[in-house]
């Protein structure tokens, strides 16, 4: 039994049904908890090329305003997580024990990082068939499968 599940989700059909695996997998287990994980690929304002193209074009000087650049990503944050909100609530309903967490990077290391970093028991990923080079597995979901020691499904 699955007490910690990870469940990696983009809105599409796949995402939906590895959700729906996982609240099978939780239902019946005491104080299980679910977080579905949302992976954006925001601009990194910090990176130097993104300072020296700043200042380039005459958007900004040669500091930038932090407090603004956090108010920016937490209101994005906030966006997100209320679209996958409104998303997921047909197939979660009222059941306790599901979280949403936005994390920014790429979703091969950010999924990998995430169930590694919070001690998840499983990750539940949705399958995607992206062509013949991965067989019958998408991009996203071999990587994950092949970087992590957490046990992953992969629902079709």
């Amino acid at each position: 039994m699955y007490q910690k599940i990870l469940v990696p989700y983009d809105k599409s059909d796949p995402a939906k049904n590895a959700l729906q695996a996982a609240l099978d997998l939780a239902a019946g287990v005491p104080d299980a908890t679910i977080t579905v994980l949302s992976v954006v690929d925001w601009h990194d304002f910090n990176a130097e090329t993104f300072r020296i193209a700043s200042r380039m074009s005459g958007v900004l000087g040669d500091s930038l305003d932090m407090d603004a650049i956090a108010e920016v990503e937490s209101e994005a944050v906030k966006a997100d997580t209320d679209a996958i909100a409104a998303d997921i609530a047909p197939l979660v309903g009222d059941t306790a024990g599901v979280e949403i967490a936005v994390v920014n990077g790429s979703p091969h290391d950010s999924i990998t990082a995430y169930a590694d970093e919070g001690g998840y028991d499983c990750i539940v990923m949705g399958h995607r068939g992206l062509g013949a080079v991965r067989g019958m597995l998408g991009s996203v979901c071999y990587s994950v499968l092949h970087k992590t020691n957490v046990p992953v499904l992969i629902v079709k």
